[in-house]
């Protein structure tokens, strides 16, 4: 099922839809946190860009090409922190960068770590690659 055409395709639309929605999201001016605690939005960036490095590696059909796709998310969150010091507001913090670096690289290590386990599954595309 994995490695099946649609549901590369439904993967990819995922991921482009939730790259939009975190774009879009980050440079709203000033949100509410659905659940606030010391340093939640640490927790929800790391979440937010987990899953946006665990999806291409089920959107791309090559091993290579879906680690750098998802390797990719790390600048743009580093682009939208900086992006974020220009909307009234927000601020710009280097945490929350961190947070979304190693949200991606969480997310990277799951998928293949899924991948690794599931059955019928050959891992990125069938490629038989291994981070």
């Amino acid at each position: 099922m994995l490695e099946s055409k649609a549901f590369q395709r439904l993967a990819m639309a995922v991921w482009l839809f939730s790259v939009a929605s975190v774009c879009y999201l980050s440079l709203l001016p000033a949100i509410e946190l659905p659940v606030k605690f010391w340093n939640a939005d640490k927790v929800y960036h790391l979440i937010g860009y987990g899953w946006l490095g665990f999806l291409p590696l089920f959107a791309f059909a090559r091993g290579g090409t879906a680690r750098n796709a998802a390797y990719l998310m790390i600048p743009l969150g580093a682009l939208l922190e900086w992006g974020q010091s220009f909307v009234p507001g927000r601020a710009s913090s280097m945490m929350d960068a961190v947070a979304n670096a190693v949200g991606v690289f969480l997310g990277i290590w799951l998928a293949e770590t899924l991948m690794a386990h599931c059955r019928g599954c050959k891992g990125l595309g069938g490629d038989g690659e291994r981070l």
